[in-house]
């Protein structure tokens, strides 16, 4: 298949939809947030880590290989940093010759107008690629700038008015104290608040009354148990063995246990530890064999 230039500038002519599509992003494009599961959903069965399953050898899922100069294509690069204009992902992803346009139509993939402006612009911010994230050590992020300043409570809600700026979308009116109450309590453990806890919160008149409700809540043998529910089916929990010969079969005791580490917050690191492998560990405690 021959190579396509479509664009010498340094910044191609976008179409109206991808243009349009640019005004909504973020400023700054993350890789591992935005970028990422666009690749990877659509690019990286043909140009990903499938060394048999790979076309062109261009991988797209490492930063020295889309950089590279593309081997059947000397001169020109998938990825170019900071040079949209010289980078053939752009180039494929705008064209609207079939026989040049990526993903291919054979493919079923259709990339959105504001998929193809994320790449666009991450491409033209440096294309950064990035570790996976839970290898990355969290960093406090700077408060995003936002128009309506009064509104925000704390810092979460500057993250959460600014995507609601982005897409002229207007925040909704605060929710009565009664319904902040069932939504918290159905959250945290899984129940409605009793009618003694509504009248004791909308009796309480205290700025932190819903500060003490969470503490409450969190407190709760129940919020253990609430936790430990996705956590169980996750782990495809049951009492009988299914199948072909469904004999019961007592699980409780672990059951117990993930209940009662929620309960007493166990480091999340520890608590993998010992669900994966806590049998191995030096001189191995009952409940890391467990």
């Amino acid at each position: 298949m021959p190579i396509v230039c479509l664009f010498t500038a340094c910044s191609p002519s976008l179409p109206d939809d991808v243009r349009s599509a640019m005004e909504t992003l973020p400023d700054k494009i993350d890789f591992n947030l935005h970028v990422k599961p666009i690749l990877s959903d659509r690019c990286f069965s043909c140009h990903g880590p499938d060394s048999n399953k790979r076309k062109a050898g261009l991988r797209l899922d490492q930063a020295e290989s889309a950089y590279a100069e593309l081997t059947e294509h000397p001169g020109y690069f998938a990825v170019k940093p900071g040079k949209t204009g010289h980078s053939q992902l752009v180039s494929r992803i705008l064209t609207e010759d079939p026989e040049l346009m990526m993903p291919p139509p054979a493919s079923d993939l259709v990339l959105s107008s504001a998929e193809k402006a994320i790449l666009i612009r991450w491409i033209k911010q440096g294309a950064v690629y990035k570790p996976l994230w839970s290898l990355i050590p969290p960093e406090r992020p700077k408060l995003p700038e936002v128009s309506h300043k009064t509104w925000p409570k704390n810092g979460i809600d500057y993250f959460i008015l600014q995507k609601n700026e982005l897409q002229s979308r207007q925040q909704a009116e605060e929710a009565d104290k009664e319904t902040l109450l069932r939504r918290v309590s159905l959250d945290l453990t899984g129940l409605p608040p009793t009618l003694e806890e509504i009248d004791a919160f909308l009796a309480d008149t205290d700025p932190n009354a819903y500060e003490k409700a969470v503490d409450r809540l969190l407190a709760s043998p129940h919020f253990g148990e609430r936790m430990a529910t996705d956590w169980m089916d996750l782990a495809r929990f049951a009492d009988t063995h299914g199948y072909t010969v469904d004999r019961y079969r007592d699980m409780s005791p672990w059951r117990d246990w993930v209940i009662r580490s929620f309960n007493e917050n166990m480091p999340y690191d520890r608590f993998v530890t010992w669900q994966l492998a806590g049998d191995l560990l030096p001189d191995p405690t009952r409940d890391q064999i467990l």
